[in-house]
């Protein structure tokens, strides 16, 4: 496995992805997470964030409308192009930065070595050969004290769903990795070894969220008969309650990296 990039294919990505009530949950839910969990992000004092294989940039918009100085960056420069747009759409072009670049070597440059107060990482381990390096990587780039959001597609949520759909073959040889080339993860991850990664690397765990628990557990044809509000608000109740966090599609991390 080679860590993926969407090049050729962002356009589909972003329609299939974050064109749907899937994405616009996962993006709210998150989005509340941080900003319930770091009252610092609207408290009118800047930081400096990095925005780690953010792709279409959402998560810079949004920081970079709270005043917060960003650097995006990805591997596809495709999807970097879409952000850019977006970004520029926004007005916020003087506030976020854009590097097509792999996220072990912005943090391997002196210029960004332990620079940022808050990293986010959301949706990329599961598309990466080394989850460890990554991790490594992130850390390099923050500050003493500073925060990491962590989300990630999770391995637990694919065999509680293969169970429910009688996936026999499927359970039986663990083969919950998408097809080559589509945009199902091939790289699920399991909560407790990312939380094991995290603390090797040296950071404390904070606070813990599944992210899609509730819809993803719907069947199709009862989701078109709810609202997306009364969804989110069941999301929000029982996403970081014991043991609801670790079967989301996605599971969230706030870590934070020790003053000294």
């Amino acid at each position: 496995m080679i860590d993926r990039n969407f090049d050729g294919i962002a356009e589909r990505f972003q329609k299939n992805i974050y064109g749907n009530a899937k994405g616009e949950l996962r993006l709210a839910l998150c989005w509340r997470e941080l900003i319930d969990k770091l009252p610092l992000l609207s408290a009118n004092q800047p930081m400096s964030v990095w925005d780690a294989g953010g792709g279409l940039g959402q998560m810079s918009v949004r920081m970079a409308e709270l005043g917060h100085s960003v650097l995006l960056n990805d591997i596809s420069s495709d999807m970097l192009e879409l952000a850019r747009h977006s970004i520029s759409q926004a007005g916020l072009t003087s506030r976020v930065d854009i590097s097509n670049t792999a996220i072990q070597a912005i943090s391997s440059s002196p210029m960004y070595q332990h620079s940022f107060d808050l990293v986010l990482c959301h949706a990329v381990l599961e598309w990466v050969a080394d989850p460890g390096d990554v991790i490594a990587a992130l850390v390099r780039g923050m500050r003493p004290g500073a925060y990491l959001s962590l989300m990630f597609y999770n391995r637990n949520a694919l065999i509680l769903s293969n169970m429910a759909k009688g996936n026999l073959y499927k359970l039986r040889d663990r083969d919950f990795a998408g097809h080559p080339g589509g945009l199902t993860p091939p790289a699920p991850r399991q909560p407790q070894e990312v939380i094991e990664l995290l603390q090797q690397a040296g950071l404390a765990v904070l606070a813990k969220r599944g992210i899609r628990l509730v819809y993803d557990l719907m069947p199709r044809a009862v989701r078109a008969e709810r609202s997306i509000d009364d969804v989110q608000a069941l999301e929000w109740q029982y996403g970081a309650e014991e043991p609801f966090w670790s079967l989301g599609r996605y599971v969230h991390l706030l870590c934070r990296l020790p003053q000294s």
